[in-house]
């Protein structure tokens, strides 16, 4: 039995378009989609926003957010210094954490440092002699909030006096090579060290030290 030439025509048309290599558009269009978030912006661009997205979240006091910012396998120290020694306290969970100073939460951050409009230039100096809270006066020679290199915090070795187990010291120096951008928060002194790991950026010490309180 012959058939008519249109109808072998459309036949091959039919018999095309249900192939199982070809790919619905919307599948194509999902495995593209993948293929660029597979692919990390640039690292200044990516801490940019990744800090903007831990800031804002610490404003919301929104721990599930702040808990994205762990690594988790590095997870996050917090250092702090209750007396004349540093205390460090490893934290995987943002929301268990309590603070040395009067039991804070670690969202009670968000109270004492209330805007950050980072700018990425080394940080300024330092002089106890010039600090007065009551005036207004932080003690820096230029206030913000100032993202730099890891170099000095890196060089400050706060973890070596902090009277830690032999473990948690070799947990520590596994992790201070990851540490990428340090920022730091004039208005408090507080600090936040951040390192990019697996295609994106955690927070992996927060030191929040008062300065000359010691």
């Amino acid at each position: 039995m012959k058939y008519p030439a249109y109808f072998i025509l459309a036949l091959l048309m039919v018999l095309s378009a249900c192939s199982p290599d070809k790919k619905p558009d919307n599948a194509q269009r999902t495995d593209s989609l993948e293929t660029e978030q597979e692919v990390p912006l640039a690292a200044d661009t990516t801490f940019e926003q990744a800090f903007s997205q831990f800031f804002s979240a610490l404003q919301a006091a929104d721990t599930a957010d702040l808990n994205q910012f762990l690594h988790p396998k590095y997870g996050l120290w917090v250092i702090e210094q209750p007396g004349a020694m540093p205390k460090m306290t490893f934290v995987t969970d943002i929301g268990s954490f309590k603070r040395e100073y009067q039991d804070r939460s670690f969202l009670t951050i968000k109270d004492e440092g209330k805007t950050c409009d980072l700018q990425q230039e080394s940080w300024p100096t330092f002089d106890c002699a010039d600090m007065d809270y009551d005036a207004d006066q932080s003690g820096y020679s230029k206030d913000g909030c100032f993202a730099a290199g890891p170099e000095r915090f890196v060089k400050s070795g706060y973890w070596k006096y902090a009277d830690l187990p032999p473990a948690q010291l070799k947990q520590i120096e596994a992790t201070l090579p990851l540490v990428q951008q340090s920022v730091l928060h004039t208005a408090t002194s507080f600090e936040f060290h951040f390192g990019f790991a697996e295609g994106r950026w955690y927070l992996l010490f927060a030191k929040l030290i008062y300065p000359c309180s010691a």
